[in-house]
């Protein structure tokens, strides 16, 4: 703004210059002079009960009155005590004041002070609107970020979402928003409409998926719950039986089933998993029991084979295998006799036994490969007799492959194993 317009603190006409401009006649009227030569001066007003110069100082008044007003507003306006609305709203009403009366005074010099004012203001409102753009560019770039995040809610995979959570976040960014449309200065509907838009679309679109992945869930649900049901009745058909091989695998297959149908809720699964272990804990203590009573059985047969193996050892080591062969055979028929052994024990009773026919066999081959002696009759008989044991335990193994009986296979398949290993001893001896 011009010096012009905010130096001045004070303005008075001049009595001199108040002449200069108007007359009064006798009777306290006061006119302005004509500016041209032969023109009628405007009428200002009378001051009666005055001499002329009474009159011309009461109007003189009047006008510095209106101007040290515009000088005031001209101060306010280079301080910026004011907005540019109310600035604005001043300096209309003081140039209509002055467009509207006539004045005795320098009214040219107010209408350039008030135009200089006006200078002033533009320039406020520049800043302010520079101001408030910027502003409003921060309240949308806030909706943007709402509005981007909704987005991403509402994309997000819906397998990998946690939808409590996202939809307390949801609901948080629409508060957001409103809290948003409550904060100055307030977006315009050209600004607002789209963000919005975006952001309705966005809330509907997560609501739409939240409410089908739920609906999709309890259908997968009733699914596992009705599977699950099924197997559930197949364990507590099974669970009296007493064929304990093929049972076993049943229920394994079963619990494989089980674990490949997944979860469902967690009130439903708790309860049907503790029917279904019910029933199988029904039938594997009855199984633990059998096996117990089995391996207590199989005790003295144990008993017998320790025996016997040592005996076998008191053999060692076989210098003279044809000497001890004989006692040898009769042994290892004695041990056949003697039946199985309890579980935990089968595995060590048979690398026993295998330790001392391999020490057998490999004397016999040492031996055989000196002396190359025929075999005997006694060995033939053995032949004979390993061959037909060889052929029943075949036929066992079949019918327990037929039953699906695992505990029977795996004895018939040891048996044999053993059978066949004395065969081939006793045809390379």
């Amino acid at each position: 703004m011009s010096p012009a317009a905010v130096k001045p603190t004070y303005h008075q006409t001049p009595m001199d210059e108040a002449r200069e401009l108007a007359w009064v006649d006798a009777e306290g009227h006061v006119y302005l002079k004509p500016s041209e030569e032969g023109g009628e001066g405007a009428y200002v007003g009378q001051y009666s009960a005055a001499d002329e110069e009474q009159a011309l100082a009461y109007f003189t008044r009047k006008f510095d009155e209106l101007y040290n007003r515009a000088l005031l507003l001209g101060a306010r306006v280079a301080t910026q005590a004011d907005g540019a609305k109310s600035l604005r709203s001043s300096r209309a009403g003081l140039s209509k004041e002055l467009e509207n009366g006539t004045w005795v005074g320098d009214v040219a010099g107010l209408r350039a002070l008030l135009a200089e004012i006006e200078k002033g203001i533009e320039s406020i409102a520049a800043e302010e609107d520079k101001t408030h753009q910027a502003v409003i560019g921060q309240r949308i770039a806030a909706r943007e970020e709402i509005v981007a995040e909704a987005e991403q809610l509402a994309a997000a995979d819906e397998e990998n979402t946690h939808w409590k959570n996202a939809q307390e976040r949801m609901n948080e960014l629409f508060e957001a928003w409103k809290a948003e449309q409550r904060t100055a200065p307030r977006l315009s509907k050209s600004q607002e409409d789209p963000l919005w838009k975006r952001f309705r679309e966005a809330r509907s679109a997560f609501e739409r998926r939240r409410k089908a992945f739920f609906v999709k869930r309890d259908k997968e649900a009733a699914e596992i719950k009705r599977a699950k049901e099924e197997l559930i009745s197949e364990a507590e058909r099974l669970q009296s039986s007493r064929d304990f091989g093929p049972t076993t695998k049943a229920y394994h297959r079963l619990m494989d089933q089980w674990k490949a149908l997944g979860r469902g809720p967690r009130k439903t699964e708790d309860a049907q998993w503790k029917r279904f272990r019910a029933a199988q804990d029904v039938f594997f203590s009855a199984r633990d029991d059998a096996n117990a009573q089995t391996d207590a059985e199989y005790s003295e047969n144990l008993r017998k084979k320790e025996e016997i193996l040592a005996k076998l050892r008191e053999l060692m080591p076989f210098t003279k295998p044809e000497a001890v062969r004989e006692r040898y055979f009769r042994l290892i028929d004695e041990w056949d006799a003697a039946g199985k052994v309890p579980r935990s024990d089968v595995k060590r009773m048979e690398r026993s036994l295998a330790e001392v026919q391999d020490a057998f066999r490999e004397a016999s081959s040492s031996t055989r490969a000196q002396t190359a002696s025929p075999k005997d009759e006694r060995q033939e008989a053995m032949l004979a007799q390993l061959e037909e044991t060889i052929s029943e335990l075949e036929q066992n193994l079949a019918d327990a492959q037929q039953a699906g009986d695992e505990r029977r296979i795996k004895e018939a398949e040891e048996a044999l194993a053993a059978r066949r290993s004395w065969l081939q001893m006793l045809k390379s001896a």
